[in-house]
């Protein structure tokens, strides 16, 4: 089998050198002895599949194209076109592929479709029908060997200068390439540089001459087709990286281990390749400070500045215990659950009796928002107190240049912490989000639990819960743990081993007044419900219940089905969820909040109520402190416009602000949308500063979100 040996030797000399090029990293910048711990030892073999993966897509042209052929030539040139705009097509799909793997597809269309054409119209067509075949490899080669090197030799000269792997923000020195040229050629050893990467990309190409053999195998058609569809598998499966819906992400580096043993095991040709599209429209200074002093008015502290001079919101939140000791807190987050497709509003329908019920024995917050619709971006604002007003493409969650952020969930220090999902923590790269912040943090995933997976979300809520809930009786005390349920969800299974839950049958008109686009919507919200109920039922009978604070919320809303068509990009459907703090061994008679507060504040109000005094400098606020009984607030932001609607509501106000520099200030308790700006010019101005400072603010801090110090007394 020549064509297979030969890709053999070539992916064993490829990854050879990568590896190589680890270890230098390693003893350049770090300690080869760090390989024998066991982050380390974990991290090379991450850093190991990367490799893979690059060797992969690098060979993966070669083995479906690449061929010795014959010199007749009929269809010489019609072949020569079909080979190179293959290879063009397929470094489009690679490049683009990167960061938008839905943008790629139709460029993986087209390619299969020349690959097809090469194969059943060219089939004489290869190495030797003529030089320009030679020449187009030839180019591929280099252009692919080259760019590869470029990579690693820069890389290893950005780490070298400020820490940091090579990535997509090296982009910015080409606005100002003459100067970035200069600094170059002062600061590095460029011709010894230049020479040692021309040197390598003679040698590789050296090597891939001297490989003669590409026929193809020389087997009957049945046992040739199976082992070309075995190779393409193995390829596949090197770039797919782990036995896993989702495919290996570099979130599964920065799995809490040691920041620099988790560097190295990034590839840098493929973490350039993935971070080449910034996620942030920019920070803008000049907003950020035309707006400090309305947003510390807010939070009712001075204006303050960092040890740079930069402005900032550092400040310290007094707790207002309402508890006593150190008990367990349980987070669950529930799937896009409206609150008017709820009971807790009185919906007709009444499709979540238990969780009405529930909150009536805790404290309910009937005003409770997000800032948008988004499952990661609404976990990152949650987190963080952080809006994720990042661009349409790519979340914050999904990108490494912002993947340190300080949580206030570390203060618990004395807490085992735990996160339960159904499916992959490898959504959305939600994995590095939380194990990179949460000190200590044990996920529970797909592969963790008994139960069957149901659907592409994983195994259903209720079985989330109980195997969770189980999980935590064997923790060691304190624990914190955060559940995200999923099944609210299309396609909205409903698990056939769930015996004692019944679907029910509800005329569509009803459903269509009452909020719900369809039965199997309906239904869905009704197992979830199911599933709080058989969930608190297990923990009502455990020692620990009494000693638990349960938070519920809801990630966001969802716009399908609601008959309440105001404000157009910034709907409530979409922005309005329930919140309810449960903890039925301190608080023992239910009482309902009716000021505006969002996910923003829970970790605050919760830190709050444990007694637990913390710094933040992000946008959250103990929704429990009586100074923002009326002056509390909600920023919401249109998810999928850009440039974005903004809004700000506080009590019966909801100033909206259009992307056109439109402003409106409407009356919630109105039926209708009749615009008050004119009429109230000082509240309008007052609001419009609110939510041009949180939009503002918000893509300040995602970028100067570290570990904060302490404020000056």
């Amino acid at each position: 089998m020549p064509k297979l040996r030969s890709l053999l030797i070539l992916a064993i000399a490829a990854l050879g050198c990568m590896q190589v090029a680890r270890l230098v990293f390693l003893w350049q910048f770090g300690s080869p002895s760090s390989l024998l711990t066991a982050a380390g030892h974990d991290s090379f073999i991450i850093g190991l599949k990367f490799d893979l993966r690059l060797v992969a897509l690098m060979l993966m042209p070669a083995w479906l194209l690449l061929r010795t052929g014959t010199d007749q030539r009929p269809a010489r040139w019609q072949g020569a076109l079909v080979l190179a705009l293959a290879l063009v097509v397929y470094v489009c799909v690679v490049v683009i592929g990167s960061v938008d793997d839905r943008g790629a597809r139709p460029w993986l269309a087209v390619f299969l479709l020349l690959a097809i054409i090469y194969h059943t119209r060219c089939r004489e067509h290869g190495l030797s029908s003529g030089r320009e075949v030679r020449w187009i490899w030839g180019v591929y080669s280099l252009f692919v060997v080259g760019f590869v090197l470029l990579a690693y030799a820069t890389d290893f000269g950005s780490f070298s200068y400020n820490r940091v792997r090579l990535n997509g923000t090296v982009l910015v020195f080409l606005q100002n390439p003459l100067i970035s040229a200069q600094m170059i050629w002062q600061s590095y050893p460029v011709i010894p540089g230049v020479l040692a990467i021309a040197l390598l990309i003679a040698a590789l190409l050296w090597l891939f001459g001297r490989l003669r053999g590409w026929q193809p195998l020389r087997l009957a058609r049945g046992p040739r087709w199976a082992v070309n569809t075995v190779v393409t598998l193995v390829l596949l499966a090197m770039m797919w990286g782990k036995l896993s819906l989702y495919p290996l992400r570099w979130g599964e580096v920065f799995d809490g281990r040691d920041r620099f043993v988790a560097q190295v095991a990034l590839n840098p040709v493929l973490f350039f390749l993935e971070t080449r599209v910034t996620s942030d429209l920019g920070v803008d200074l000049a907003g950020v400070k035309a707006t400090h002093q309305a947003l510390a008015d807010y939070f009712g502290i001075p204006k303050r500045y960092d040890a740079q001079g930069q402005p900032s919101l550092l400040r310290s939140i007094a707790p207002r215990p309402l508890v006593t000791g150190t008990p367990n807190v349980v987070f669950i987050q529930l799937e896009s659950l409206s609150i008017f497709k709820t009971s807790l509003l009185g919906n007709p329908l009444n499709p979540t009796p238990f969780l009405q019920e529930l909150a009536g024995r805790s404290i309910f917050f009937d005003r409770f928002h997000v800032v948008m619709e988004n499952t990661s971006r609404s976990m990152f604002a949650t987190l963080f107190g952080i809006p994720d007003v990042s661009g349409l493409d790519w979340n914050a969650t999904r990108n490494p240049l912002l993947v340190e952020q300080y949580c206030p969930i570390n203060t618990l220090d004395d807490y085992e912490k735990y996160y339960f999902l159904g499916g992959s923590a490898n959504w959305a790269q939600i994995r590095a989000a939380l194990k990179n912040n949460i000190a200590g943090l044990k996920i529970f995933e797909e592969g963790s639990y008994r139960a069957p997976i149901v659907d592409v979300w994983g195994i259903a809520d209720v079985d989330l819960l109980l195997e969770g809930g189980e999980t935590l009786q064997k923790a060691r005390r304190p624990y914190f743990a955060y559940f995200q349920t999923s099944g609210n969800h299309p396609p909205f299974t409903i698990p056939a081993h769930l015996r004692d839950f019944r679907t029910v049958a509800v005329a569509q008109a009803d459903l269509a007044a009452q909020g719900f686009a369809s039965i199997e919507e309906f239904n869905a919200v009704r197992l979830m419900d199911y599933s709080l109920k058989k969930f608190f039922a297990a923990q009502t009978r455990s020692a620990d219940f009494l000693n638990t604070v349960y938070v519920l919320w809801a990630d966001h809303g969802i716009s399908r089905g609601t008959t309440d068509t105001r404000f157009a990009a910034v709907p409530l459907a979409i922005h309005r969820i329930p919140a309810l703090i449960y903890a039925p061994g301190f608080i023992k008679a239910g009482r309902r909040v009716s000021s505006v507060a969002s996910q923003m504040d829970i970790i605050p109000t919760v830190m709050s109520l444990l007694g637990r005094k913390i710094l933040t400098q992000t946008l959250g606020k103990d929704a429990l402190d009586p100074r923002y009984a009326t002056l509390g607030g909600a920023f919401t932001f249109s998810t999928w416009q850009r440039p974005p609607t903004i809004g700000f509501i506080q009590q019966q106000n909801y100033l909206v602000h259009n992307p056109d520099g439109r402003t409106f200030l409407f009356d919630l308790q109105a039926q209708g949308e009749q615009d008050n700006a004119a009429a109230r010019p000082e509240k309008t101005r007052e609001l419009t500063q609110l939510a041009q400072g949180f939009y503002a603010w918000s893509r300040y801090l995602m970028e100067h979100n570290k570990t904060p110090d302490r404020p000056a007394p």
